[in-house]
């Protein structure tokens, strides 16, 4: 038997419910939706306080695992500038999420330099997660459109910083100026410039502002990279002195025959590592062992010899003789 034919209301009635159906389905699974609600749970979310360690991880997540979900994530911006006063790798860690919502998603933010150059100072050098720091860094460096005047500004802070930084730190240093002056040919005027005096001298006279905290105004393009110069001749760990007189040789506007140092690799050095490489290092000439009897050394000008003779302080052979009588 045919079924029997529905009525026509009833035809109406089942294409309405089913429509309302998939309308509320649609409402249910609309990516949209998601993605707004997605977005006013992390804005709420990031309106309260953090302990510390959940502060570092959210920022550490954000760009990878947040940002990209976001309708809006320009909304986030408010956020990581106010970050950026925590300084360290905190800081570090919000000027990346502004650099990914400036490269990928049209933020305009045009202290970015400005706020990474007052990060860099002696405390960089000890912050628990130093590697990652400078690692940002290079990255926010790469770039070879940066104008002259930023990119000396930065050669001279690392510069002077590698002055008093740790032995793994200046070398760090060092590295970053090398790939500054090798990416910038406008910065080689701060290697060419004459250096005259001693470094006391030269950090006297000086028109580089170290205190001031824009770059525009700190006047790096009219020094020079002295220090270069005194890490090579005075440095108290050879390695430095080394890897400077290695780089000062080279002529860094030649980009097809000098490479970048790797930067990753050297900010991962510690006392640790650097004392370990020394004591594994092969020696090509070891010192000869010889012993100088007695203390006559002292005296060798005529005057000192007349007020003590040598045979009264010959301490060496009165111990000597006393040994074989």
């Amino acid at each position: 038997k045919k079924a029997p034919k529905k009525s026509p209301a009833v035809c109406v009635a089942a294409d309405a419910a089913r429509f309302e159906a998939r309308k509320t389905n649609d409402k249910w699974a609309d990516g949209k939706r998601h993605r707004k609600s997605f977005q006013e749970a992390w804005l709420a979310l990031l309106r309260q306080p953090f302990p510390n360690d959940v502060y570092r991880k959210v920022l550490l997540g954000l760009h990878k695992n947040v940002v990209p979900h976001m309708p809006n994530p320009v909304l986030l911006s408010d956020f990581f500038v106010g970050s950026i006063d925590r300084g360290g790798l905190d800081g570090m860690l919000a000027l990346n999420g502004l650099f990914v919502l400036m490269t990928k998603h049209g933020l305009e933010y045009p202290r970015f330099y400005d706020r990474l150059y007052n990060l860099l100072d002696s405390s960089a050098f000890h912050v628990s997660n130093r590697k990652g720091f400078f690692e940002l860094l290079d990255i926010f460096l790469k770039s070879t459109a940066l104008p002259a005047y930023l990119a000396a500004a930065f050669a001279k802070r690392l510069a002077r910083l590698a002055l008093t930084a740790p032995p793994a730190g200046a070398m760090t240093c060092v590295a970053f100026v090398h790939n500054l002056l090798r990416r910038h040919p406008g910065c080689a005027v701060l290697v060419h410039r004459g250096e005259e005096g001693s470094a006391n001298d030269m950090f006297e006279t000086d028109p580089f502002v170290e205190t001031e905290r824009d770059p525009k105004k700190c006047d790096a393009l009219k020094s020079s990279l002295w220090e270069m110069a005194t890490l090579r001749d005075a440095h108290y760990f050879h390695q430095v002195g080394k890897l400077v007189k290695t780089i000062s040789d080279k002529d860094l506007s030649d980009r097809v025959k000098t490479a970048e140092l790797p930067v990753n690799e050297l900010c991962s050095a510690n006392y640790a590592s650097l004392l370990s490489e020394e004591l594994g290092a092969r020696v090509k000439s070891a010192p000869t062992s010889f012993h100088q009897s007695g203390v006559n050394g002292l005296f060798r000008t005529p005057l000192m010899k007349r007020c003590f003779p040598e045979d009264r302080f010959s301490w060496g052979e009165t111990q000597s003789g006393q040994e074989e009588s």
